[in-house]
């Protein structure tokens, strides 16, 4: 059973709908068994990132860590793709240079510090492309399913940016610093099963059965205490990031800093043209 989508108006307020014609950017659906499954909602651009979004996505995970009935959250693209990562169309900030620049990565930071510190455990469920900030979203999540083709693209520095949204914490803690720097300075398109070997997703499945079988682990997980999950999860995560908001801190000065270079300006027009 499928409870109707709950959608965010631009005031952040839950409002009503009536089925697909009435989804918004983000939007989620209610499962039986406590399940919460959060559509990043913009197939059409491989469901980009963007700052309205992103407000709207941290809206929607607050309001199911506080429900009592929400025991577990799913995050995930709707259709064929995770995120293709920041939106690089949505233009300019409202505020102009760095000053508006760092006004906007604050809501993308914040979702980071919300899945972190959120006593509900989020499983990420990813098919298709995770490209930088979604592959730092999936990483800050609790659990990660994959399909066997989904690739993970940490594409930061290759278009003259800082990696954002604790790419820089997370990806070494798991992978160590050497490996993690060549990922970043390179990029690169790397399988699901490769960051399964590296400890990096729990779960690949194939593409066909990965909404089945991600709710299945959902489930199980759902059907566990759910007290003594949470407080495992806030535990680990307090441990793990006593640092993390130091790295944020960081970002929101050295990622809009980045904007004002010459090699990002050249990275613009060409997406531009």
């Amino acid at each position: 059973m499928v409870d109707q989508p709950v959608v965010l108006s631009e005031s952040g307020e839950s409002a009503e709908v009536e089925g697909p014609s009435a989804r918004d950017v983000v939007y989620a659906e209610r499962l039986e068994g406590g399940i919460e499954v959060v559509f990043l909602n913009q197939p059409k651009k491989k469901n980009a990132l963007s700052a309205p979004m992103m407000g709207k996505l941290n809206a929607l995970l607050s309001r199911a860590d506080e429900d009592p009935a929400v025991r577990v959250v799913v995050l995930r693209g709707a259709g064929e793709n995770f995120s293709s990562g920041g939106d690089l169309s949505q233009g300019p900030a409202a505020v102009p240079g760095p000053e508006g620049a760092r006004l906007t990565l604050r809501r993308y930071l914040d979702v980071v510090r919300t899945v972190r510190s959120m006593a509900k455990p989020v499983i990420a469920m990813v098919d298709g492309y995770a490209v930088g900030g979604a592959f730092a979203l999936a990483l800050a999540s609790d659990l990660v399913c994959a399909s066997d083709r989904a690739l993970f693209v940490p594409a930061f520095c290759q278009i003259g940016i800082m990696p954002e949204m604790g790419m820089c914490k997370f990806l070494p803690e798991l992978v160590g610093a050497q490996r993690a720097k060549e990922l970043l300075f390179f990029g690169g398109k790397i399988p699901a099963q490769r960051l399964c070997d590296w400890g990096l997703v729990n779960r690949v499945f194939p593409a066909s059965a990965l909404e089945e079988e991600t709710l299945s682990f959902a489930r199980e997980l759902a059907a566990m205490p759910d007290a003594s999950i949470q407080i495992t999860k806030g535990l680990v995560n307090a441990l793990a990031d006593d640092n993390l908001e130091t790295c944020l801190q960081a970002e929101s000065t050295a990622s809009p800093f980045c904007t004002t270079t010459r090699a990002y300006a050249a990275t613009m027009e060409r997406f531009a043209r």
